[in-house]
Protein backbone atom coordinates (compact mmCIF):
# COMPACT_ATOMS: atom_id res chain seq x y z
CA UNK A 1 0.00 0.00 0.00
CA UNK A 2 1.43 3.37 -1.03
CA UNK A 3 1.02 6.64 0.94
CA UNK A 4 -2.56 7.77 1.47
CA UNK A 5 -3.92 4.26 0.98
CA UNK A 6 -3.21 4.31 -2.76
CA UNK A 7 -2.36 1.05 -4.43
CA UNK A 8 1.15 0.72 -5.83
CA UNK A 9 1.30 -1.23 -9.08
CA UNK A 10 4.06 -2.61 -11.30
CA UNK A 11 6.68 -2.83 -8.59
CA UNK A 12 5.87 0.58 -7.13
CA UNK A 13 6.21 2.51 -10.40
CA UNK A 14 2.50 3.21 -10.88
CA UNK A 15 -0.16 4.20 -8.38
CA UNK A 16 -3.92 4.20 -8.89
CA UNK A 17 -5.13 7.63 -7.79
CA UNK A 18 -8.78 7.59 -8.87
CA UNK A 19 -11.16 4.88 -10.04
CA UNK A 20 -14.83 5.49 -10.91
CA UNK A 21 -17.50 3.97 -13.16
CA UNK A 22 -19.65 5.84 -15.70
CA UNK A 23 -23.31 5.69 -14.62
CA UNK A 24 -25.02 8.20 -16.96
CA UNK A 25 -24.17 10.05 -20.15
CA UNK A 26 -26.00 13.35 -20.67
CA UNK A 27 -27.95 14.03 -23.87
CA UNK A 28 -25.53 16.72 -25.07
CA UNK A 29 -22.27 14.88 -24.26
CA UNK A 30 -21.76 13.78 -27.90
CA UNK A 31 -21.62 17.44 -28.99
CA UNK A 32 -18.84 18.13 -26.50
CA UNK A 33 -16.96 14.95 -27.45
CA UNK A 34 -17.06 16.26 -31.03
CA UNK A 35 -15.03 19.20 -29.71
CA UNK A 36 -12.66 16.83 -27.80
CA UNK A 37 -14.15 17.75 -24.41
CA UNK A 38 -15.68 15.52 -21.70
CA UNK A 39 -17.19 17.08 -18.57
CA UNK A 40 -17.16 14.79 -15.52
CA UNK A 41 -19.28 14.99 -12.36
CA UNK A 42 -20.20 12.47 -9.70
CA UNK A 43 -23.86 11.41 -9.50
CA UNK A 44 -24.72 14.43 -7.33
CA UNK A 45 -24.16 16.90 -10.19
CA UNK A 46 -26.56 19.85 -10.31
CA UNK A 47 -29.57 18.97 -12.51
CA UNK A 48 -28.86 21.84 -14.89
CA UNK A 49 -25.39 20.36 -15.69
CA UNK A 50 -26.38 16.70 -16.11
CA UNK A 51 -27.26 17.02 -19.83
CA UNK A 52 -23.71 18.11 -20.69
CA UNK A 53 -21.94 15.77 -18.27
CA UNK A 54 -20.69 12.22 -17.91
CA UNK A 55 -21.81 11.15 -14.44
CA UNK A 56 -19.87 8.59 -12.44
CA UNK A 57 -19.95 6.71 -9.16
CA UNK A 58 -17.56 9.11 -7.46
CA UNK A 59 -14.53 7.94 -5.60
CA UNK A 60 -11.74 9.04 -3.36
CA UNK A 61 -8.85 10.88 -5.01
CA UNK A 62 -5.92 9.19 -3.28
CA UNK A 63 -3.18 11.52 -4.52
CA UNK A 64 -3.08 14.76 -6.52
CA UNK A 65 -3.45 14.51 -10.28
CA UNK A 66 -0.32 15.77 -12.08
CA UNK A 67 0.98 16.22 -15.61
CA UNK A 68 2.49 12.92 -16.72
CA UNK A 69 -0.21 10.80 -15.04
CA UNK A 70 -2.29 8.45 -17.21
CA UNK A 71 -6.07 8.59 -17.53
CA UNK A 72 -7.94 5.66 -19.01
CA UNK A 73 -11.55 5.49 -20.16
CA UNK A 74 -12.30 1.82 -20.63
CA UNK A 75 -9.36 0.46 -22.65
CA UNK A 76 -8.36 3.86 -24.10
CA UNK A 77 -5.33 5.45 -22.40
CA UNK A 78 -4.33 9.12 -22.48
CA UNK A 79 -1.42 11.05 -20.97
CA UNK A 80 -2.26 14.06 -18.82
CA UNK A 81 -0.34 17.08 -20.17
CA UNK A 82 -1.66 19.87 -17.89
CA UNK A 83 -3.74 20.19 -14.71
CA UNK A 84 -5.58 23.36 -13.66
CA UNK A 85 -5.07 24.76 -10.18
CA UNK A 86 -8.52 23.75 -8.81
CA UNK A 87 -8.78 20.30 -10.44
CA UNK A 88 -7.74 18.28 -7.39
CA UNK A 89 -10.08 20.23 -5.09
CA UNK A 90 -13.01 19.85 -7.51
CA UNK A 91 -12.42 16.14 -8.08
CA UNK A 92 -12.29 15.55 -4.32
CA UNK A 93 -15.45 17.62 -3.67
CA UNK A 94 -17.74 16.60 -6.53
CA UNK A 95 -15.88 14.36 -8.94
CA UNK A 96 -15.77 17.29 -11.35
CA UNK A 97 -13.31 18.26 -14.02
CA UNK A 98 -13.31 19.14 -17.70
CA UNK A 99 -11.19 16.79 -19.82
CA UNK A 100 -9.78 18.47 -22.92
CA UNK A 101 -8.11 16.16 -25.42
CA UNK A 102 -5.86 18.75 -27.05
CA UNK A 103 -2.40 18.02 -25.62
CA UNK A 104 -1.92 21.57 -24.29
CA UNK A 105 0.82 21.84 -21.68
CA UNK A 106 -0.72 24.82 -19.88
CA UNK A 107 -4.32 24.70 -18.59
CA UNK A 108 -6.83 27.05 -20.25
CA UNK A 109 -9.06 27.16 -17.19
CA UNK A 110 -8.45 26.31 -13.51
CA UNK A 111 -10.70 23.21 -13.64
CA UNK A 112 -9.27 21.70 -16.84
CA UNK A 113 -7.25 18.54 -17.35
CA UNK A 114 -5.55 18.47 -20.77
CA UNK A 115 -4.67 15.12 -22.34
CA UNK A 116 -3.00 13.61 -25.37
CA UNK A 117 -3.42 10.17 -26.87
CA UNK A 118 -3.70 8.18 -30.08
CA UNK A 119 -7.46 7.67 -29.91
CA UNK A 120 -10.40 10.05 -30.15
CA UNK A 121 -12.23 10.45 -26.84
CA UNK A 122 -15.17 8.07 -26.40
CA UNK A 123 -17.10 7.16 -23.27
CA UNK A 124 -19.60 4.35 -22.75
CA UNK A 125 -21.98 3.54 -19.94
CA UNK A 126 -20.41 1.19 -17.39
CA UNK A 127 -16.81 1.96 -18.36
CA UNK A 128 -14.27 2.75 -15.67
CA UNK A 129 -12.33 6.00 -15.63
CA UNK A 130 -8.99 5.47 -13.91
CA UNK A 131 -6.16 7.89 -13.18
CA UNK A 132 -2.74 6.45 -12.40
CA UNK A 133 0.53 8.15 -11.65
Amino acid sequence: MAPGGAIALEGGRSMKKYDVMVTKIGELVEEFIGQNIIILFNENAPLELQDISVLHTGGELLDDIKAGDRLSIGERVYTITAVGEVVNKNVRRMGHTCLKFDGKTSPELPGDIHLKGDQQPVVNLGERIIIEG
